[in-house]
């Protein structure tokens, strides 16, 4: 289902305004050896994915928060159609999702938890 864009937020540039003022995660070479995207956070609504978002960019990694496949869809609903077509979730599915570092958020609010149901 494609999403009215002006009437909602898309953030995805959220947090590069003012890139030298945010928190930079260490550089900890033991662990990002074994630390290898796509991060995908798997929590519930409103457990704080536009700051996970903002985490992501600020530190120069690409990222989507709850719109994928250009800003016009919802991921939720990308990962849904890619996986009812026995197509991998990310990044390639059907709604042709660029890959990314980071998805931030990849329900659609309660009325889509595909975390819980597929993941």
């Amino acid at each position: 289902e494609s999403v009215d864009v002006e009437s909602k937020e898309n953030d995805d540039d959220a947090g590069t305004d003012d890139i030298e003022s945010c928190l930079r995660p260490r550089e900890n070479r033991a662990v990002s050896a074994k630390l290898r995207p796509p991060f995908v956070n798997l929590g519930m609504p409103k457990m704080g994915s536009t700051s996970l978002h903002s985490y992501f960019k600020c530190g120069g990694h690409t990222s989507v928060h709850w719109l994928c496949g250009g800003g016009k869809t919802y991921c939720a609903d990308c990962i849904e159609k890619a996986i009812k077509s026995d197509l991998l979730p990310l990044p390639y599915s059907t709604c042709k999702m660029k890959k990314m570092a980071s998805y931030a958020q990849i329900d659609r609010g309660p009325e889509n938890l595909v975390q819980v149901n597929y993941l």
